[in-house]
């Protein structure tokens, strides 16, 4: 799949290996800042399966606690980031895809302990009060 921020500057493609295509989405106050809504929408996968094709605009800030935020420095976008030198955060919202012809399955809800209170959950999803433990996250997305 190919994915870019709004204005264009950021481009990347990314190989989902998963039918249907699966997400989460966190709900933690950082998550709900950086996107801008009630919750952040994002797939992890395998740094072998994600490639850049045009990111010279990106700029990220950093908590004190680790949390990061990478982003297009034009159009202002949350853009994919690597971590553990093994695997890439995708914000969903960037991919490009048929919808028609793609499924898409949210597995898991995070830190719904600070949902939105407007924000409907899908009971059928794995449903945590915090955030699980990261093997946890990567079973659910494969």
């Amino acid at each position: 799949m190919l994915g870019k921020c709004l204005c264009g500057d950021v481009q990347f493609s990314s190989e989902i290996r998963t039918d249907p295509f699966k997400i989460y989405q966190c709900h933690c106050s950082l998550c709900k800042k950086q996107s801008g809504s009630s919750s952040n929408s994002a797939t992890i996968i395998e740094a072998s399966h994600f490639r850049w094709l045009k990111h010279d605009t990106i700029k990220n800030w950093q908590k004190n606690t680790g949390f990061s935020s990478h982003f297009c420095t034009n159009c202002g976008c949350p853009v994919p980031n690597s971590f553990a030198d093994k695997y890439y955060w995708i914000p969903v919202g960037l991919l490009e895809f048929d919808r028609n012809l793609v499924a898409v399955e949210v597995v898991a809800n995070f830190c719904l302990s600070s949902k939105s209170s407007w924000h409907s959950i899908d009971t059928e999803s794995n449903n945590f009060d915090t955030l699980p433990d990261f093997k946890a996250i990567l079973q659910f997305l494969s």
